[in-house]
């Protein structure tokens, strides 16, 4: 059986500057982080061109804001050119970040393997593999920033037996949680009751894919983590999607082109007795957490948790816990840094103990549980209270 592919990447926010590295890194390391992750362009192409996919589609937010980057420019033409040249199509659609209206033409000049969807209706463009599959890829622009239509159910007259669907939206509310904004939004009915194949989507920044009657919806994340921001931390590439000479949908399988890695790190502290302890249990966690990525520079957010007699030692250091722990992990971290520390570590007392004395204390964990308050501030307020107990004793 003979399978041709194509590539799916989404929010590649090109001219993003990666604000995030934290505080006191050096400039010179800075600097060379973020010239890193300017070059993750640059692997999309290289990779399609080694898979040698047939068709490229970009799912909106190609740049980062509608002002054009220069650099980044430059970059995305050249990488269509590479394109052209290897006879690879590149299908774009407009998203929030880089909406019609705001006049974002920074793919207008592009070569003429690049199409680029308008806004207002969808549009339609055929493509015939070398397997012998006609695929119908359709695909519709934002005009502005913050699309309210729901313009998924605007693919229901597409035509064709293979058909991809290049879209920005929000699928179900899913991002809202995450920070996405309800752009297009639409349901996983409407997506799911749609004559489209494979909806190839872009907005939120997790990489999904879920299978349906007629084949996948999925987003593939962002192209660059940029922050420590959970929805920004770990993998992030492209997918790659084989389509069958039936013209069947095969299960798209993710490669990662990052170049620098954002990750969020929790560390037990609970058998720790000293400060000392904790760092050397950071550093051994960092050491694996760098393994585990084969090398790339990795931001990591650090966050120390657990009941812990280390916690007096701790919490006199305070701002001095970044610096210290950034020291202690120089021989392992690389090109990367620990971005940010929080301790959430508390005293080494048990709540539950401390619930059967006759103290204010006592009685103030007792109110809190029969609290209505949500699970997380209830264990923030008692972590609190516990402290100033410890504190004042």
């Amino acid at each position: 059986m003979a399978t041709s592919y194509f590539l799916h990447a989404a929010d590649l926010h090109l001219g993003f500057q990666l604000t995030s590295l934290g505080g006191r890194i050096s400039k010179e390391k800075a600097d060379r982080i973020r010239q890193e992750a300017a070059q993750v362009f640059d692997d999309l192409v290289s990779l399609a061109i080694e898979r040698k996919v047939e068709f490229v589609v970009l799912a909106g937010d190609v740049y980062d804001h509608a002002e054009n980057d220069p650099g980044a420019k430059q970059r995305v033409y050249r990488g269509f050119q590479r394109l052209e040249k290897e006879g690879i199509r590149v299908f774009v659609v407009h998203g929030n970040h880089d909406p019609v209206g705001k006049k974002m033409n920074a793919v207008s000049d592009a070569p003429s393997n690049v199409h680029v969807f308008k806004h207002g209706e969808v549009g339609e463009e055929k493509i015939r593999l070398r397997n012998a599959v006609e695929v119908t890829v359709a695909g519709i622009s934002y005009e502005t920033e913050a699309e309210s239509e729901n313009l998924a159910v605007k693919f229901s007259s597409v035509s064709g037996s293979t058909i991809v669907g290049v879209l920005h939206t929000n699928v179900g509310g899913m991002g809202t949680a995450g920070g996405h904004h309800n752009y297009a939004p639409c349901s996983q009915d409407d997506l799911k009751n749609s004559p489209v194949n494979y909806w190839a989507l872009g907005h939120i920044h997790d990489r999904k894919v879920v299978e349906t009657p007629r084949g996948f919806w999925a987003y593939p994340g962002n192209l660059q983590g940029r922050s420590t921001k959970a929805t920004e931390c770990g993998a992030k590439g492209v997918l790659i999607v084989g389509i069958s000479d039936s013209g069947r949908i095969e299960t798209p399988e993710f490669v990662p082109v990052d170049r620098v890695r954002f990750e969020r790190l929790a560390v037990q502290t609970q058998s720790c007795e000293t400060d000392i302890q904790v760092f050397e249990t950071v550093l051994h966690e960092v050491q694996d957490v760098v393994q585990r990525n084969s090398g790339l520079p990795m931001l990591i957010r650090i966050e120390l948790v657990g009941r812990t007699p280390a916690f007096e030692d701790l919490k006199k250091q305070n701002e001095e816990l970044l610096v210290n722990i950034r020291e202690h992990v120089s021989s392992v971290i690389g090109e990367g840094e620990i971005v940010k520390v929080v301790n959430s570590t508390s005293p080494n007392v048990d709540p539950q103990e401390i619930r059967q004395r006759t103290t204010v204390l006592a009685e103030a964990l007792k109110l809190l549980d029969s609290s209505e308050a949500p699970d997380e501030v209830r264990s923030s307020v008692e972590r609190l209270l516990i402290e100033k107990l410890v504190v004042e004793s």
